[in-house]
């Protein structure tokens, strides 16, 4: 394309591929820029371009394809500067100067093997490859993670059902009904509470709280401090069960559970809401 003539259709797709020389290339976007119809006709090869990088096989070069493949243009370059014609800039450059031309510089005419253009689309389709198989490993390793999170998940849900198992159905397991107190009408409880293990077990239907305060496990030992066994927040509605770990071998006279504030506190403090003694 020269002088506003139109792209030539077998121009597009080397276009598009950047298979063309730079001047070229330059020149024919510039039309493209300014023409409608040539600009259409670019982008749709851009396109045809995209889906035969696509569709390119992958294999992987042998060890020896570099060496072999600089070798070919190494020997492309040699014959094609010994068979040819030399250019008139050429002739100039290699000429005897005369005393005339001392101050002048011939130029020298640069040639592009065709084996320069023939690998720049085989670089894009390698590029294109590259980042498709990116995206692929990226997915697989999210796809990954999430499994391993999910098999931890199971394994813990796992374990706690059988630590749920083992508590209830040992001889030693007791089980404590907690009544509510004149604070907290229409409330209750229960606990299952194994001093061996060194576990506390409990569920209870209390309303829910107002923002700022939770309600707080313990266990009321028979000599010293009451000991927490967690702070919980029941669902309006619905019976939930709680776990903690407490001393082992602790022997309890009582349960209670009390209003604190959010995040519990080392003794109680709040008023009493549901109460049973073991």
């Amino acid at each position: 394309m020269t002088n506003g003539e139109h792209i030539r259709d077998e121009e597009f797709l080397l276009l598009a591929a950047g298979a063309l020389p730079e001047e070229e290339c330059a020149a024919q976007r510039a039309h493209a820029a300014g023409c409608a119809e040539c600009a259409a006709k670019l982008a749709e090869a851009r396109g045809q371009a995209a889906v035969l990088a696509f569709l390119a096989p992958q294999e992987r070069p042998a060890a020896t394809i570099k060496a072999e493949l600089f070798a070919r243009i190494r020997a492309e370059r040699e014959a094609d500067h010994r068979y040819r014609w030399p250019t008139k800039s050429e002739k100039e450059v290699s000429a005897p100067k005369t005393a005339e031309g001392l101050g002048r510089t011939g130029a020298v005419t640069t040639r592009h093997p065709k084996w320069e253009w023939v690998l720049v689309p085989v670089a894009v389709a390698l590029l294109v490859a590259a980042v498709v198989e990116w995206r692929e490993n990226q997915r697989l390793s999210t796809e990954l993670g999430n499994a391993n999170r999910q098999i931890v998940d199971l394994m813990n849900e796992r374990q706690r059902t059988q630590m749920l198992v083992d508590v209830l159905s040992a001889g030693d397991t007791v089980s404590v009904k907690l009544a509510s107190t004149p604070e907290m009408a229409k409330a209750w409880g229960t606990v299952q509470y194994n001093a061996g293990k060194g576990m506390v077990l409990y569920s209870a239907v209390l309303p829910p709280l107002p923002e700022g305060k939770t309600y707080q496990m313990w266990l009321v030992p028979k000599s010293g401090a009451p000991i927490s066994a967690g702070v919980f927040s029941p669902a309006h509605g619905a019976r939930q069960l709680w776990t903690a770990e407490v001393p082992l071998n602790t022997e309890v006279k009582a349960f209670a559970v009390t209003i604190e504030p959010a995040g519990g506190v080392p003794q109680p403090t709040g008023p009493k809401v549901l109460l049973g003694a073991s």
